[in-house]
């Protein structure tokens, strides 16, 4: 599957090496003609643990330097270390080697521009024409472009981190902390992170050989390991990443999942009340629970919902200059500190919370709302399939206001239902929210009837 977040697909099966060497071809040749200016420019190159790492990882770099663009590889890392070490070596764009949460059997590719985002719509209809087309430019003997490797990306990023984010209450606080990095990107990372900080955390799955514990998306039904090393009561919160550590979910004290949606409430809470912000605006995107809603009602801001994506919430960060933004699955948006979601911001974000307000997880989660969101998907063969699933839904619940800028949003009396085409995986995505888990069931019935 190819789209705006990336392409991805089964090793050795779906997604083939000829596939990454054409994107390099492909993504070689779009920047190298946008480029202005007599030296070379340069992408990143990195990736998360996955066992395939180096072979599309290889074959991405040949693609790019055979476009005459040279190439800083700064290897095993997490998502937003690319972002962010697009801006650090003023680099013209980046790629990063993931299929994020998807399982182990998958790898990937996202790109991203010079910005440190993901590419906009225009930007990834350029590239996509040029790929399809296979119209890339290839450079003489003399115009190859170069590769530099680069070790210093992971604590680059960390110092940029810490120095943003006032740690002081954290260094003092002696919280005490489980991870599960699931042997993913956040095994690279998190060390140095909790090293930084002062935080002597306990790493569940700390080998990053990418050969994942469980599988890597972040759901409760999926952390185990870390539920019951909590149960044990000698941890004040739990962390869990998925497989390039974008995205964050947070355990309470005792080992309760608190949910994706209030993860990401949890730290949009410390920064709008640490920023100090007159009326500041959040975006998030359109299945994002209502709680950032309250959340920003709270701190007497505006929430603006995108299109699924993190371009799209990107984009609306960029031009409503929000200060804080992200999507319900766990994914921090920072733009102080970078463009994109980052569980190392999230955690530390969080870490200043529990630090600044002296209060257990539970004990500050307790204070919020708490609505039931439920989420399913679909399996679905052709696009005609979509178009019917979203069609039956715009039938069924006709009597209420519909949302058509991505798929169809019902906002109904008591909660909502969201129903759209995954942009990532061949199913549709279906989410409700209530205010009761029998009020969630019941909207969630009428709407799996598709």
């Amino acid at each position: 599957m190819m789209s705006m977040s990336g392409t991805r697909g089964v090793v050795g099966d779906t997604l083939t090496v000829e596939i990454a060497l054409r994107t390099g071809l492909a993504y070689g040749t779009f920047w190298r003609s946008r480029h202005i200016g007599g030296d070379s420019p340069s992408i990143i190159v990195g990736g998360d643990t996955r066992t395939s790492h180096d072979t599309y990882k290889s074959a991405i770099i040949s693609g790019i330097l055979a476009t005459g663009v040279n190439v800083i590889d700064i290897g095993r890392v997490t998502t937003p270390t690319v972002q962010q070490m697009i801006h650090r070596f003023s680099a013209i764009a980046g790629v990063v080697i993931t299929a994020s949460h998807n399982p182990v059997i998958w790898n990937g590719i996202k790109l991203m521009s010079g910005s440190g985002a993901f590419l906009d719509e225009v930007e990834y209809a350029s590239f996509l024409a040029i790929y399809d087309a296979q119209l890339w430019s290839l450079a003489d003997w003399s115009e190859q472009g170069t590769l530099t490797v680069d070790h210093s990306a992971t604590q680059a990023h960390v110092e940029k981190i810490i120095s943003l984010i006032d740690c002081s209450k954290i260094r003092a606080s002696k919280l005490r902390v489980a991870v599960d990095a699931n042997h993913g990107a956040g095994a690279v990372a998190d060390p140095v992170l909790f090293a930084s900080l002062g935080i002597d955390a306990t790493i569940i799955n700390a080998e990053p050989h990418g050969r994942f514990a469980h599988d890597p998306e972040p759901l409760e039904s999926n952390l185990s390991q870390l539920k019951a090393a909590m149960a044990s009561g000698a941890f004040d919160i739990g962390f869990a990443q998925d497989a390039d550590a974008d995205r964050l979910v947070i355990l309470d004290q005792t080992g309760r999942f608190i949910g994706e949606d209030y993860s990401l409430a949890f730290c949009v809470d410390y920064i709008l009340n640490s920023e100090q912000v007159t009326h500041p605006s959040v975006v998030v995107n359109l299945s994002t629970s209502r709680i950032l809603d309250w959340i920003t009602d709270k701190h007497g801001g505006t929430l603006t919902a995108t299109k699924i994506g993190e371009s799209h919430v990107t984009q609306g960060i960029r031009t409503l200059g929000a200060t804080v933004g992200g999507e319900g699955n766990g994914g921090v948006i920072y733009p102080r500190i970078g463009w994109g979601r980052d569980s190392l911001v999230g955690m530390v974000v969080a870490l200043a919370h529990l630090a600044d307000a002296k209060r257990s997880v539970s004990d500050i989660v307790s204070d919020y709302p708490q609505y039931v969101m439920l989420r399913d998907k679909i399996a679905v063969e052709s696009r005609e399939s979509v178009a019917h699933a979203i069609g039956v839904i715009k039938d069924r619940f006709s009597d209420f206001p519909q949302n058509l800028d991505d798929g169809v949003k019902v906002t109904l009396p008591n909660g909502w239902v969201h129903v759209r085409p995954s942009n990532t995986e061949p199913i549709i995505r279906l989410f409700v929210e209530a205010n009761s888990a029998s009020e969630a069931r019941e909207i969630m019935t009428k709407a799996q009837l598709v």
